[in-house]
């Protein structure tokens, strides 16, 4: 067998058995949930077409067709998203802290959606919010890119630098809005803010699955070019790279790809950071197989972070975003650490 083809034979294994704990993880979401007066049988039971045993078929119906099954299926598609668009943004950047929110886009999409609830537009159409929060987030990018191009092409850590002056930006101007919203607005903005999927529908997989779905689809069209940003500008210059063009369209793929998850449930943190690291040391490197294996990986991730939230959560929802904080921030000082010892 050629190099190529056992490549090819050790990508399809991984993506098969990230795919299998996908499901198993998904399917075990959707049979424990949050409340306690659904065990998992009646919910199993109801998945395979029977009815329950103890508690009413029409109330297991609704919460496992209508409550549980689209909040598990949006953050699997969250979890997608961030994880892919990480990835992506490390080989470009060179750098293994990257992620999504490092270059404001978590900061852009936090302040369309506390404009949206501060106005008043989300009590007249409750969409508005993730269609505000996705403009801020592609906002926030077209903003870092300007701004570090403003005098010549950019270095990466200039790109970073600029990100993070815009995200902080954007967190000054939410807190100033925060302080003018009305008492009662406050709960709910706090509550997207920390990032959950709570109360989430269908609608709201909808609305985030066409972004991230194209997002990720070209985002595995450009490893070649992911692959060329990784080896440094000099190398990627000699294989006829247009740095500026390239980063352009590479970061408003990743804009896409993580705006479309960010708009729905909120700037949840270091997905993007924790899951290509870890994907990384099985399938290696290279963008065609770090990419697929990164959002199967994700997706699973960002399902177990919910579910262990769901599970120790008694008198208070507890959200998603801050699970993956606790788990995150650690992780973030490790890298730090390690970054360090090998400079």
């Amino acid at each position: 067998m050629t190099r190529e083809g056992r490549v090819a034979e050790r990508l399809g294994v991984l993506l098969v058995a990230l795919g299998v704990v996908l499901v198993l993880v998904a399917l075990l979401a959707v049979l424990l949930g949050g409340a306690r007066s659904v065990g998992p049988a009646d919910a199993w039971r109801v998945l395979i077409g029977s009815s329950p045993e103890r508690a009413p078929e029409h109330v297991v119906r609704v919460l496992v067709f209508d409550v549980r099954l689209p909040r598990v299926t949006l953050l699997a598609l969250a979890g997608a998203a961030l994880a892919i668009a990480g990835a992506a943004l490390q080989a470009c950047l060179q750098n293994p802290l990257a992620d999504p929110g490092l270059l404001g886009l978590s900061g852009g999409a936090s302040l369309g959606a506390v404009v949206a609830y501060g106005s008043g537009a989300a009590l007249a159409w409750p969409l508005s919010v993730p269609l505000a929060a996705f403009l801020g987030a592609l906002a926030a990018i077209a903003l870092v890119y300007v701004i570090a191009h403003a005098a010549g092409r950019p270095t990466t850590g200039i790109l970073l630098l600029t990100g993070v002056a815009v995200g902080s930006l954007s967190s000054a101007l939410v807190s100033v809005l925060l302080m003018a919203a009305g008492h009662h607005r406050v709960h709910e903005i706090v509550a997207w803010l920390l990032g959950s999927a709570e109360g989430r529908t269908w609608l709201h997989v909808r609305l985030a699955l066409g972004p991230v779905l194209i997002g990720g689809v070209l985002l595995l069209s450009l490893r070649r070019l992911i692959d060329a940003l990784a080896l440094g500008e000099e190398q990627a210059l000699g294989l006829g790279v247009d740095l500026v063009r390239g980063r352009a369209l590479l970061l408003a793929t990743v804009a896409l790809t993580a705006g479309g998850a960010v708009s729905v449930v909120g700037p949840i943190g270091f997905v993007g950071l924790m899951v290509p690291h870890m994907v990384r040391t099985v399938s290696g490197s290279a963008a065609r197989e770090l990419l697929p294996a990164a959002a199967l990986a994700g997706g699973a991730f960002l399902v177990i972070c919910d579910l262990l939230a769901r599970v120790v959560s008694v008198t208070v929802d507890v959200p998603v975003g801050v699970v993956t904080a606790l788990a995150g921030v650690p992780f973030f000082l490790v890298l730090l650490h390690r970054a360090r010892l090998r400079s």
